[in-house]
């Protein structure tokens, strides 16, 4: 039946009985199936949720499914290439490789290529990924379009899909793990479906509706009903390429974080999981007709993995790997040998930005027409041309405390710890101008941990050290208060006695998702409740509760099926049939 909504979400309605061969109505976008037996109602078998990619005929043309031929392809040159984006959160290149060996080896076939110089250009999730969808930090989205923490600006930001939008693709953005989500999470979210296909509302749904299970030291539901979360989100990008693969161009972003965020091992579980994924855009010829871009927005950002001597690059460097199908590579060599050339050249999410917009140009835009580029990175350029080799952090929009190019070495004095109570002592005077001394305590110095002083490239790493007037230091020091690492990047004038650090881009090294129980986040040092959402404290996270607009078009189905007890198994066989005739 129809969802509507409710003062708290999606309200469902009472289930409807349905038969097999029954058909589910275009207007329905998904539904839940259960199954219980036919004489003990409150005997449910099974339940799933199934997100519904129904097909939307191109508008102004009338056209039904099927109608676009490989000859009416070829008549409307120069064809625009079609663009799948998949994310897995937390995802660095070092470790897929350790924990997706099966993925791995698959992406180094014919026509992938890894750009294993890719560095982020910002801490978490949202900045990176808006750096990618936009070519704006956050910061000069604020002083130049709006700030995105308030309510309506996400519907007025230049991201991507509206340019695609513009240029006739399809659009589809799907993501896992609701109260995480990187337009939710300490932001008001969307209140109009950002793309053609928006699956968060259904996820919301099935969130609340289907029973979860979490492993004992996570903080979000790795499956819910008999399913992975994730499936959710990648049998929904399975469906949405295959319908339209020979149809029109689509891009779409599908995006998980449920079984990569909490623990870099966890990953290992999904191995052959994710390459049946990509086995099956294979078998169902998405490859040889997509552009395929398997990424993620950074490495280990804290816990045990960061704390190695590695770390610093696990944080710093995540995967990207570009897949140019063969009709690409054909067309456009010139393309493909850029991408072989930039495999191990430094670049960053606003070089993926420009590659996006490259990819709309490549498709024909009105003349004299001119796609902006990323507006935080003058310097930077698509990646389907041959980037400087001797590209430098700050002309990609990389900040010192990411870069990862620049050549430190490590001290061995004791006279760095004045260099960690200062940087604490600038942690207390933020936490003082934020209101926030009150409810927490002020720290001080246990132990420096580790110190390195930035060297140039014409100095031997070997050559003694000594204390510098004005110098750029990483410093890593532990806390008395609940144990507490920190990661700081912070220039010490070593006559004055004083440092020079950004509060907000100092990284916390261990977990600390309990240590923050006492605090409720604001946004702009206005509540989010203010903006029609609340705010509460789960899991040490600071988890928003979204305000979901009223979207009469979006409906989800509560479908059951009855049967007798001793027909479980013909049940389960009934559900699998039912769900594929409700895809159909």
């Amino acid at each position: 039946m129809e969802m509507e909504l409710a003062s708290n979400g999606f309200k469902l309605h009472s289930p409807v009985y349905f038969g097999n061969g029954s058909e589910v109505p275009p207007h329905v976008q998904a539904l839940i199936l259960s199954c219980h037996e036919s004489s003990n109602v409150s005997h449910v078998l099974q339940t799933d949720g199934y997100a519904l990619v129904q097909y939307k005929p191109q508008p102004g043309t009338g056209a039904e499914r099927g109608e676009a031929t490989e000859e009416a392809r070829k008549e409307s040159a120069p064809r625009k290439p079609s663009v799948i984006m998949i994310g897995l959160d937390t995802m660095s290149r070092i470790n897929l490789r350790r924990t997706m060996p099966k993925v791995y080896k698959f992406l180094t076939q014919t026509g992938w290529y890894e750009m294993q110089g890719y560095n982020k250009v910002a801490d978490n999730t949202f900045p990176n990924l808006l750096a990618v969808l936009s070519g704006y930090s956050p910061k000069t989205a604020t002083s130049k379009v709006c700030d995105t923490n308030r309510f309506g600006c996400l519907e007025r930001f230049p991201f991507i899909w509206k340019y695609l939008k513009e240029a006739g693709y399809l659009t589809a953005y799907a993501e896992d793990a609701f109260f995480i989500n990187t337009f939710n999470l300490g932001k008001p979210g969307f209140s109009i479906p950002p793309t053609d296909y928006y699956h968060l509302l259904f996820l919301r749904t099935f969130e609340e509706q289907l029973k979860g299970w979490q492993c004992k030291e996570c903080t979000m539901d790795y499956c819910y009903g008999r399913r992975i979360q994730s499936s959710y989100v990648f049998d929904y990008m399975k469906e949405f390429a295959k319908i339209y693969i020979n149809d029109r161009p689509i891009w779409g972003l599908f995006w998980s974080s449920s079984f990569s965020h909490d623990d870099f091992a966890m990953s290992s579980k999904m191995d052959n999981y994710i390459l049946q994924y990509l086995k099956d855009f294979e078998t169902d010829g998405v490859l040889d007709q997509n552009i395929v871009i398997f990424f993620s927005d950074h490495g280990a950002r804290f816990g045990a993995l960061r704390q190695l001597s590695s770390g610093f690059l696990e944080s710093r460097l995540p995967m990207l790997f570009i897949y140019l199908p063969p009709w690409f590579r054909a067309r456009y060599p010139e393309y493909a040998q850029a991408l072989d050339t930039n495999r191990n050249r430094l670049t960053s999410n606003y070089d993926l930005h420009n590659t996006l917009k490259h990819i709309i140009e490549i498709g024909g835009l009105p003349k004299d027409y001119v796609l902006p580029k990323s507006e935080d990175c003058p310097k930077c350029q698509t990646l389907f041309y041959p980037v400087d080799e001797l590209r430098t952090c700050a002309d990609v929009g990389i900040p010192d405390h990411y870069c990862s190019c620049e050549p430190y070495k490590p001290i061995q004095d004791k006279w760095t710890d004045r260099i960690s109570d200062l940087v604490i002592e600038r942690i207390n005077d933020y936490l003082w101008t934020k209101n926030l001394s009150s409810r927490c305590q002020n720290l001080t110095l246990s132990v420096t941990e580790n110190a390195e002083v930035k060297i140039g490239l014409d100095m031997k790493f070997d050559s003694e050290v000594r204390k510098i007037e004005n110098a750029q230091y990483r410093i890593t020091f532990t806390v008395k208060q609940n144990g507490a690492v920190f990661f700081a990047t912070v220039i010490y004038n070593s006559i004055l006695d004083k440092v020079d650090v950004d509060v907000e881009t100092i990284s916390r090294l261990n977990e600390y998702n309990r240590d923050s129980y006492c605090i409720k986040a604001t946004i702009g040092g206005q509540s989010l409740k203010s903006q029609r959402a609340t705010v509460a404290a789960t899991a040490g996270r600071e988890e928003w509760e979204c305000w979901l607009p009223q979207l009469s078009q979006h409906r989800v189905a509560v479908i059951v099926l009855a049967t007798n007890s001793n027909e479980q198994n013909a049940a389960a066989n009934q559900t699998n049939r039912a769900s594929h005739n409700a895809h159909f």
